[in-house]
């Protein structure tokens, strides 16, 4: 008997547009023999929208724009509903959500209480991995290299604006959101004025900003799955990825724009390398407390390589990472995609 799986994305992250093109992809990956399939759309309003029963094609087509493809799947899934249609009674319900309360733990932990079973990480390793100053505070526990690194928060930046500006003597910086993903309101910043235009963009969208020294040199981000091994799932790194960015570094761009960036699989780095950052990306998952799959990106500088973030709900796009290093390790997303779902299910 196939298993029901409902496929979620959207939400209301600012990462709503990249869950889209998450959630056509693994719908169309995930095999139909073997799954009934169930599209639902979280839209930005924190409504609902879903099929009857279902279905076997996506709406609209693979070169569509996001907004484009959001239109498309409610013209012809208008079934609306402020909460999450539990009477379709999905077995598993795979995640295609990026960032914000797709991420952090709150639809994990909703989906927990339903008593539904759900792809990849649980609420205390998504809520930890999210944010990235506490994330931090672990890779330093575990001796991890990590670039130095501090927070401002919102309410006190605009309590004490002149203050906390002044307190900064040292630029540049790399600016990110402390729960962002996606590269969304980064940026450097090489003097005062550049860190207050970042964060203005940067507040509205985040509470707390991560600022860290850049550092320069290789970057690369290494996927790993929970394989079955003697029937345990392991996790298990792939090969990863160098990331060679047309901008300054690895922004919005770069990841999702076809020509963005230059990624190769693997990277090339030495051998010595290749296995300690493969090992260092099983470790992150392992101390956050990850599972099914996660992904880490270091930046190699003077043969150290820096931690700089763990995702436990990786992008799933045509072009995303993951999809690549799959490839290059002979298998297919598919048979990934069915590794997930039996783990989530056990």
């Amino acid at each position: 008997m196939k298993k029901k799986i409902a496929v979620l994305f959207g939400g209301n992250s600012s990462e709503h547009d990249i869950s889209l093109k998450s959630g056509r992809f693994i719908f169309e990956t995930l095999d139909k023999q073997k799954y009934d399939l169930i599209p639902i759309l979280l839209n930005k309003k924190g409504e609902w929208f879903y099929p009857n029963t279902p279905i076997s094609n996506f709406p609209g087509n693979i070169g569509m724009k996001s907004s484009e493809l959001e239109l498309e799947f409610l013209k012809e899934f208008n079934n609306k509903n402020r909460n999450f249609p539990v009477f379709l009674n999905p077995d598993v319900c795979f995640l295609g959500f990026h960032g914000g309360e797709g991420e952090n733990g709150t639809i994990q932990g909703f989906l927990s209480a339903l008593r539904i079973q759900f792809t990849g990480s649980g609420i205390t390793a998504s809520s930890i991995a999210m944010d990235k100053y506490i994330s931090n505070q672990i890779y330093e526990k575990n001796n991890f290299f990590v670039s130095p690194y501090f927070e401002i928060k919102k309410l006190e930046y605009f309590n004490g604006r002149e203050k906390i500006l002044e307190s900064i003597l040292s630029y540049p910086y790399f600016v990110k959101p402390n729960s962002g993903g996606s590269s969304v309101c980064t940026g450097i910043a090489k003097n005062k004025t550049e860190l207050e235009n970042i964060l203005i963009n940067l507040f509205e969208i985040d509470s707390r900003a991560l600022l860290q020294k850049p550092i320069k040199g290789v970057e690369v981000s290494c996927g790993v799955i929970e394989k079955k091994i003697d029937n345990i799932f392991t996790p298990t790194p792939l090969y990863p990825t160098e990331i060679i960015p047309n901008g300054e570094f690895f922004d919005f761009e770069s990841k999702y724009n076809l020509g963005g960036s230059k990624e190769i699989t693997p990277a090339r780095i030495s051998e010595n390398m290749m296995n300690l950052v493969r090992n260092l990306a099983v470790k992150a998952h392992s101390v956050l407390g990850c599972k099914g799959y996660s992904r880490t990106d270091f930046i190699i500088e003077n043969e150290i390589p820096y931690i700089l973030e763990t995702n436990t709900l990786p992008g799933m796009t045509e072009t995303s990472l993951i999809p690549q290093q799959v490839l290059h390790s002979g298998e297919t997303m598919s048979s990934i995609f069915d590794l997930l779902i039996e783990n989530a299910l056990q």
